[in-house]
């Protein structure tokens, strides 16, 4: 399996201090955990942050390669505070230097003959990236549209477009009504959003995250739940971007939505139950959270 994507690469600054983050690299850490071979279209500054963000990328085992150097932008920094349940809220400094991405010969490449392109919203804030991503959309083979709005680097229109451009979408339950609004949707349920946004985008794939609740998922004209697992949260950070990875896995190597969705559903779960963006967790930690040992059937 090769999986590239493209976007941010940066530094996720806590109050106790900085972290390797960006969604586009973090799905691609998880992926790479599973035994993709996973490399990043990206771009850091000519700076110690971005030197330290190369080796930590690398130590992670995504393929650095095609991280480029901008001379006069700096590194990437989002300023993370965690609320009171766990959930984040994000400060995102523009510009900075993976808001100027360009797009070299080997890159393209690289994305033409992959698996899937992950990509999100936050690429397309700034011209120079939004252009290098439409010339890598045209190459891809699978295109996974991870939604992910920030306010307020982001245009509805813009969004929505690349919405049709894709095979695979996922967003959570507030982006769903949001973009189905935007469209033109009368409705005010979920699955009627769902179906309503999946006719106006004709995305084959669209996959839509309850946080503890799990996640709904639409293909081939279906729809498909899975109702979560209950764990212990210890921060939000990353866990879509860990359900996403283990969405990909699975449907990837072909699996039934079904199974597709309860494997997702377990990775992001398992992410939100440790603090940090890529935990260091396993497939048979997965298995466990899903089959648990020991477990009996009530009589």
């Amino acid at each position: 399996m090769k999986i590239s994507s493209f976007g941010e690469v940066l530094w996720d600054d806590f109050p106790e201090g900085k972290v390797l983050g960006g969604a586009p690299l973090n799905v691609l850490v998880r992926l790479s955990a599973l035994g993709a071979d996973c490399a990043i279209v990206s771009r850091r500054g000519d700076d110690a942050d971005g030197e330290e963000l190369l080796r930590r990328i690398a130590a992670k085992n995504v393929a650095t390669h095609l991280i480029q150097t901008d001379p006069e932008h700096a590194t990437g920094l989002v300023k993370v505070s965690i609320n009171h349940d766990g959930s984040g809220s994000y400060d995102i400094v523009y510009p900075c230097a993976w808001d100027k991405i360009a797009v070299p010969a080997e890159a393209l490449a690289y994305v033409a003959d992959s698996d899937a392109l992950v990509f999100g919203s936050l690429s397309s804030r700034d011209d120079t990236a939004r252009a290098a991503l439409d010339t890598l959309l045209d190459a891809a083979r699978f295109k996974v549209f991870d939604v992910n709005l920030r306010k307020p680097h982001y245009r509805p229109e813009r969004v929505c477009e690349l919405m049709r451009r894709s095979d695979l979408v996922k967003l959570n339950d507030d982006e769903l009504y949001e973009l189905a609004a935007e469209l033109g949707s009368p409705y005010h349920g979920l699955e009627q959003n769902l179906l309503y946004l999946a006719q106006a985008v004709g995305a084959p794939h669209i996959c839509v995250t309850l946080g503890a609740h799990g996640a709904i998922y639409y293909c081939n004209g279906q729809t498909h739940a899975h109702h979560g697992y209950r764990v212990q949260v210890a921060d939000t950070v990353g866990a879509g971007d860990n359900f996403l990875a283990g969405f990909v896995y699975k449907l990837l190597q072909g699996a039934s939505p079904a199974d597709t969705l309860a494997c997702a559903c377990a990775w992001g779960a398992l992410a939100a139950s440790h603090h940090g963006a890529t935990p260091e967790l396993s497939l048979a930690d997965v298995e466990e959270l899903m089959h648990p040992s020991g477990a009996q059937q009530a009589v």
